[in-house]
């Protein structure tokens, strides 16, 4: 009975972080959108990204962001930032929040 008790503690526990895991890999994915808006929005006069750029690689690092995690999520996010006009607006949130990040 103990070993049956231990052995649903520890899956419970794991299951737990993988969930937690999985949810950080997915916040990247507004990253990804920062990092695409320049060139989905046509964003001509945007600053570099370079401070942005790193600060996503050192995410993916830590988070353990595979290859094909890495496309679905940006996949994702660029539907994401084509499916409103909006989101590309100079006005709007986005371009603010890339300034901000890449500053």
């Amino acid at each position: 009975m103990k070993r049956i008790l231990i052995a649903a503690t520890v899956l419970v526990a794991g299951s737990a972080l993988l969930s937690q895991a999985h949810a950080q890999k997915e916040a990247i994915g507004m990253f990804y959108e920062l990092q695409m808006a320049p060139k989905v929005c046509k964003w001509t006069d945007a600053p570099s990204s370079a401070k942005l750029d790193a600060t996503i690689a050192a995410q993916e690092k830590a988070l353990g962001v595979s290859s094909s995690d890495k496309a679905d999520l940006m996949k994702q996010a660029e539907a994401d930032l084509r499916s409103d006009p909006s989101n590309c607006d100079k006005d709007g949130m986005l371009r603010p929040m890339y300034d901000e990040a890449v500053k």
